[in-house]
Protein backbone atom coordinates (compact mmCIF):
# COMPACT_ATOMS: atom_id res chain seq x y z
CA UNK A 1 0.00 0.00 0.00
CA UNK A 2 1.16 3.54 -0.77
CA UNK A 3 -0.04 6.90 0.51
CA UNK A 4 -0.63 9.61 -2.11
CA UNK A 5 -2.67 12.83 -2.00
CA UNK A 6 -3.62 11.82 1.50
CA UNK A 7 -5.27 8.59 0.29
CA UNK A 8 -4.18 4.99 0.58
CA UNK A 9 -3.69 3.40 -2.85
CA UNK A 10 -3.56 -0.34 -3.45
CA UNK A 11 -0.26 -1.10 -5.18
CA UNK A 12 -2.02 -3.79 -7.24
CA UNK A 13 -3.64 -0.90 -9.16
CA UNK A 14 -0.34 0.64 -10.24
CA UNK A 15 -0.28 -1.40 -13.46
CA UNK A 16 -3.85 -0.39 -14.32
CA UNK A 17 -4.32 2.44 -16.83
CA UNK A 18 -4.80 5.79 -15.10
CA UNK A 19 -7.16 8.24 -16.82
CA UNK A 20 -6.69 11.87 -15.76
CA UNK A 21 -8.50 15.15 -16.28
CA UNK A 22 -7.75 18.75 -15.26
CA UNK A 23 -10.62 21.07 -16.05
CA UNK A 24 -13.19 23.63 -15.13
CA UNK A 25 -16.23 21.60 -14.16
CA UNK A 26 -18.67 23.02 -16.70
CA UNK A 27 -20.54 21.51 -19.65
CA UNK A 28 -18.32 23.29 -22.19
CA UNK A 29 -15.47 21.06 -21.00
CA UNK A 30 -17.58 17.90 -21.31
CA UNK A 31 -17.52 17.06 -17.60
CA UNK A 32 -21.15 15.90 -17.80
CA UNK A 33 -20.09 13.21 -20.29
CA UNK A 34 -17.17 12.19 -18.09
CA UNK A 35 -19.33 11.87 -14.97
CA UNK A 36 -21.73 9.61 -16.88
CA UNK A 37 -18.93 7.59 -18.49
CA UNK A 38 -16.91 6.80 -15.36
CA UNK A 39 -19.19 4.05 -13.91
CA UNK A 40 -19.36 2.31 -17.31
CA UNK A 41 -15.58 2.31 -17.76
CA UNK A 42 -15.02 1.11 -14.19
CA UNK A 43 -17.39 -1.82 -14.76
CA UNK A 44 -15.81 -2.77 -18.08
CA UNK A 45 -12.10 -2.34 -17.36
CA UNK A 46 -9.45 -2.11 -14.66
CA UNK A 47 -8.82 1.58 -15.39
CA UNK A 48 -8.78 4.18 -12.62
CA UNK A 49 -9.60 7.91 -12.71
CA UNK A 50 -8.01 10.99 -11.17
CA UNK A 51 -9.52 14.45 -11.67
CA UNK A 52 -8.68 17.97 -10.54
CA UNK A 53 -11.06 20.85 -11.08
CA UNK A 54 -13.55 23.33 -9.78
CA UNK A 55 -16.73 24.75 -11.23
CA UNK A 56 -20.44 24.05 -11.10
CA UNK A 57 -21.50 22.76 -7.69
CA UNK A 58 -23.58 19.98 -9.29
CA UNK A 59 -20.55 18.44 -10.98
CA UNK A 60 -18.36 18.90 -7.91
CA UNK A 61 -20.95 16.95 -5.90
CA UNK A 62 -21.29 14.21 -8.53
CA UNK A 63 -17.52 13.70 -8.64
CA UNK A 64 -17.27 13.56 -4.87
CA UNK A 65 -20.07 10.97 -4.84
CA UNK A 66 -18.17 8.87 -7.39
CA UNK A 67 -15.00 9.03 -5.27
CA UNK A 68 -17.01 7.86 -2.25
CA UNK A 69 -18.65 5.08 -4.26
CA UNK A 70 -15.32 3.91 -5.74
CA UNK A 71 -12.72 4.97 -3.14
CA UNK A 72 -9.97 2.74 -4.59
CA UNK A 73 -10.48 3.76 -8.20
CA UNK A 74 -11.71 7.37 -8.43
CA UNK A 75 -9.61 10.17 -6.91
CA UNK A 76 -10.93 13.72 -6.91
CA UNK A 77 -9.43 17.07 -5.93
CA UNK A 78 -11.93 19.95 -5.95
CA UNK A 79 -10.02 23.18 -6.50
CA UNK A 80 -7.00 24.01 -8.59
CA UNK A 81 -3.31 23.64 -7.88
CA UNK A 82 -0.94 24.06 -10.83
CA UNK A 83 1.79 21.81 -9.46
CA UNK A 84 -0.72 19.02 -8.76
CA UNK A 85 -2.23 19.54 -12.20
CA UNK A 86 1.15 18.95 -13.86
CA UNK A 87 1.81 15.93 -11.64
CA UNK A 88 -1.53 14.52 -12.75
CA UNK A 89 -0.79 15.09 -16.43
CA UNK A 90 2.70 13.61 -16.14
CA UNK A 91 1.59 10.65 -14.03
CA UNK A 92 -1.52 9.63 -15.95
CA UNK A 93 -1.49 7.28 -18.93
CA UNK A 94 -4.46 8.91 -20.64
CA UNK A 95 -5.71 12.50 -20.52
CA UNK A 96 -9.38 13.40 -21.06
CA UNK A 97 -10.25 16.65 -22.83
CA UNK A 98 -13.72 16.15 -24.35
CA UNK A 99 -14.50 19.87 -24.70
CA UNK A 100 -17.51 20.79 -26.79
CA UNK A 101 -15.54 23.80 -28.07
CA UNK A 102 -11.93 24.79 -27.43
CA UNK A 103 -10.47 27.64 -29.54
CA UNK A 104 -6.90 26.67 -28.62
CA UNK A 105 -6.39 24.50 -25.56
CA UNK A 106 -3.18 24.02 -23.62
CA UNK A 107 -3.71 20.88 -21.56
CA UNK A 108 -3.70 18.58 -24.58
CA UNK A 109 -0.29 20.02 -25.53
CA UNK A 110 0.99 19.55 -21.98
CA UNK A 111 -0.16 15.94 -22.01
CA UNK A 112 1.50 15.30 -25.37
CA UNK A 113 4.78 16.61 -24.00
CA UNK A 114 4.51 14.27 -21.01
CA UNK A 115 3.67 11.28 -23.22
CA UNK A 116 0.19 11.10 -21.69
CA UNK A 117 -2.10 10.15 -24.57
CA UNK A 118 -5.02 12.60 -24.99
CA UNK A 119 -8.64 11.80 -25.81
CA UNK A 120 -10.30 14.84 -27.36
CA UNK A 121 -13.38 15.97 -29.20
CA UNK A 122 -12.57 17.08 -32.75
CA UNK A 123 -12.98 20.82 -32.30
CA UNK A 124 -10.86 24.00 -32.51
CA UNK A 125 -7.30 23.70 -31.29
CA UNK A 126 -7.85 20.09 -30.21
CA UNK A 127 -8.44 19.06 -33.82
CA UNK A 128 -5.30 20.96 -34.84
CA UNK A 129 -2.99 19.21 -32.39
CA UNK A 130 -4.30 15.68 -31.73
CA UNK A 131 -4.44 13.07 -34.49
CA UNK A 132 -6.36 9.84 -34.02
CA UNK A 133 -4.32 6.65 -33.95
CA UNK A 134 -6.84 4.87 -36.18
CA UNK A 135 -7.18 7.75 -38.64
CA UNK A 136 -3.52 7.35 -39.60
CA UNK A 137 -3.32 4.31 -41.86
CA UNK A 138 -0.43 4.85 -44.27
CA UNK A 139 3.07 4.02 -43.06
CA UNK A 140 4.49 7.45 -43.91
CA UNK A 141 1.88 9.11 -41.69
CA UNK A 142 2.05 6.86 -38.63
CA UNK A 143 4.39 9.29 -36.91
CA UNK A 144 1.49 11.78 -36.79
CA UNK A 145 -0.72 9.55 -34.62
CA UNK A 146 -0.59 10.91 -31.07
CA UNK A 147 -3.99 10.39 -29.46
CA UNK A 148 -7.66 9.53 -29.90
CA UNK A 149 -10.32 11.80 -31.37
CA UNK A 150 -14.12 11.57 -31.52
CA UNK A 151 -16.56 13.59 -33.58
CA UNK A 152 -19.84 13.55 -31.65
CA UNK A 153 -19.72 15.01 -28.12
CA UNK A 154 -21.96 12.62 -26.21
CA UNK A 155 -21.46 10.03 -23.51
CA UNK A 156 -21.72 6.92 -25.68
CA UNK A 157 -19.11 8.21 -28.12
CA UNK A 158 -16.78 9.15 -25.27
CA UNK A 159 -17.17 5.68 -23.73
CA UNK A 160 -16.42 4.05 -27.10
CA UNK A 161 -13.32 6.21 -27.56
CA UNK A 162 -12.03 5.39 -24.07
CA UNK A 163 -12.57 1.70 -24.87
CA UNK A 164 -10.58 2.10 -28.11
CA UNK A 165 -7.81 3.78 -26.17
CA UNK A 166 -7.71 1.10 -23.49
CA UNK A 167 -7.50 -1.60 -26.18
CA UNK A 168 -4.37 0.04 -27.61
CA UNK A 169 -2.96 0.52 -24.09
CA UNK A 170 -2.86 -3.27 -23.79
CA UNK A 171 -0.76 -3.49 -26.98
CA UNK A 172 2.42 -2.11 -25.47
CA UNK A 173 4.44 -1.73 -28.66
CA UNK A 174 1.68 0.34 -30.27
CA UNK A 175 1.22 2.34 -27.07
CA UNK A 176 4.92 3.17 -26.76
CA UNK A 177 4.94 4.31 -30.39
CA UNK A 178 2.03 6.64 -29.65
CA UNK A 179 3.89 8.03 -26.63
CA UNK A 180 7.03 8.64 -28.71
CA UNK A 181 4.96 10.40 -31.36
CA UNK A 182 3.27 12.53 -28.70
CA UNK A 183 6.50 13.63 -27.04
CA UNK A 184 8.06 14.56 -30.38
CA UNK A 185 5.33 17.09 -31.18
CA UNK A 186 6.59 20.66 -31.19
CA UNK A 187 4.01 23.36 -30.52
CA UNK A 188 6.51 25.83 -29.07
CA UNK A 189 6.67 29.49 -30.03
CA UNK A 190 10.06 28.83 -31.61
CA UNK A 191 8.43 26.65 -34.25
CA UNK A 192 5.48 29.03 -34.63
CA UNK A 193 7.84 31.99 -35.11
CA UNK A 194 9.70 30.14 -37.85
CA UNK A 195 6.41 29.36 -39.59
CA UNK A 196 5.31 33.01 -39.40
CA UNK A 197 8.71 34.08 -40.71
CA UNK A 198 8.41 31.76 -43.70
CA UNK A 199 4.94 33.17 -44.49
CA UNK A 200 6.34 36.73 -44.44
CA UNK A 201 9.30 35.73 -46.59
CA UNK A 202 7.04 34.04 -49.14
Amino acid sequence: MLESYGAIINTENLDAPLIGMVSRLVEQKGIDMVVEAIPHILSQSHANFVLIGTGHAYFETKLQQLSEQYPDRVFITIGYDESKAHLLEAGSDIFLMPSRFEPCGLNQMYSLRYGTIPIVNRTGGLADTVFDAQDINTSDQKSLANGFVFDTPNTSTLIHTIQRTLAVFERKADWYRLQRNAMQQDYSWKKSAQTYLKVYQD
